[in-house]
């Protein structure tokens, strides 16, 4: 796995001596490709004995398709399908398979995490910046042996849903910073590392330059009518 920018290499060392390790910042920059990539890796060669994926999904401007039929698995599959992508590319979509049958590759609601415990597993948080603080005391305190936790997420404001107090992640920096927590490390990605696509990374300029607009008065639209939006929906 080669890195493509500074942060990603800075991240890939992270992720090496680190239980608990922060990857944070624009959209498009291969936080999560990384992550999945790296739970791959170590399951496929036997370093730990599975990978958990949790993703703090939320319908995408209150939009929802309703209630979705099947087990628990086949609900949250489609909430889950851009990371498994990921670890079908270096696994191969069989072996990807029959680690989600073996529960190897275990997809995990934010739902059932207390309680939990983990050991000797990887476990991979994406879309972290739409996590509470309750869910977040609750994850960091799930980690038991040789376990590893990684947090993917953009706090630029763009992909937020938490629109009334501080979001987990934020809170997650805090809690590190405030008290030292040993083991742990952040990295924080910017516009000039997003390697998606071109556009991908006009748009997401476009966009966060809106967002200091916004402050001054001058975004095409206001944040306050984009969260009018979100929260009616259609």
């Amino acid at each position: 796995m080669l890195p493509k920018n500074d942060n990603q290499k800075k991240f890939l060392d992270a992720l090496k001596f680190n239980s608990l390790v922060v990857a944070e910042g624009s959209a498009g920059t291969g936080k999560t490709l990384v992550s999945c990539w790296h739970g791959a890796k170590k399951l496929h060669y036997g370093d730990i004995r599975k990978v958990v994926l949790l993703r703090a999904y939320q319908p995408l401007a209150g939009r929802t398709i309703g209630f979705m039929p099947g087990t628990a698995e086949e609900k949250l599959k489609p909430y889950y399908q851009q990371m498994l992508d990921y670890f079908e590319d270096y696994l191969g979509k069989g072996t990807t398979e029959i680690h989600l049958k073996q529960g190897t590759i275990e997809l995990c609601s934010l739902e059932t995490v207390r309680g939990r415990s983990w050991d000797d597993a990887i476990i991979i948080v994406d879309e972290s910046q739409n996590l509470f603080v309750p869910e977040i005391q609750a994850l960091v305190t799930r980690l038991g042996s040789s376990c590893q936790m990684i947090f993917c997420g953009d706090n630029s404001g763009l992909q937020t849903d938490i629109k009334n107090g501080m979001d987990g992640l934020t809170y997650l920096h805090q809690i590190i910073e405030k008290y030292n927590i040993p083991d742990t490390a952040s990295i924080m990605f910017n516009r000039d590392d997003i390697c998606r696509s071109d556009i991908t990374r006009n748009f997401v300029i476009a966009f966060e330059d809106e967002l200091i607009a916004e402050s001054k008065g001058t975004a095409i639209i206001s944040k306050a009518d984009m969260d009018k939006q979100h929260k009616k929906g259609r």
